[in-house]
């Protein structure tokens, strides 16, 4: 099977689970879900020869199970270094770049309190992602940035627009 092919496939197994991430309340569960759907896309990237987006996904992965445990701000700024030491390992142009922007406002969003926040550094990191993926043309990666960036506006449209919560 042709690497792009697997990689469209791998992706998809993102798309499905990140289509429904976004919808859910809690926030542990929505880290959850994108620590899961950060695996399969880390290898699609990785399958793409994009080794910034790939080793960053991986690494995502992990950093989101971390951030479901523990809120300091030290270990988001050690995850952004970490995400840094990646993207200049790595680098093979512009979308090591774009990745890397993109990757701090998913990493600072993930280690907030604030679920409101969360959503909206979802939104924009993940806006950035689908930049990337337009650049590098992966179809697959585009519809899963376009639905989780979607979703994640619907979400926070449900919870933060249309009912006004009690809480931030």
């Amino acid at each position: 099977m042709p690497d792009f092919l697997l990689s469209q496939l791998l992706v998809s197994v993102t798309l499905i689970i990140e289509c429904g991430a976004m919808q859910l309340k809690n926030k542990n569960y929505i880290l959850a879900a994108l620590s899961v759907s950060c695996f399969f896309n880390g290898f699609h990237y990785l399958l793409l020869e994009q080794p910034t987006a790939g080793y960053i996904f991986l690494f995502s992965s992990i950093r989101f199970l971390i951030s479901i445990k523990w809120k300091f701000q030290w270990i988001s700024a050690a995850s952004l270094c970490v995400s840094l030491i990646i993207t200049v390992s790595t680098y093979i142009g512009i979308l090591s770049i774009i990745g890397f922007f993109a990757t701090i406002f998913i990493t600072i969003g993930s280690f907030s309190k604030n679920d409101r926040f969360l959503r909206l550094m979802m939104i924009t990191g993940g806006s950035v992602w689908l930049l990337h993926n337009l650049l590098l043309w992966t179809p697959v990666g585009i519809l899963v940035e376009v639905i989780f960036v979607g979703s994640s506006c619907i979400g926070y449209y449900r919870y933060y627009v249309a009912h006004k919560p009690s809480e931030p």
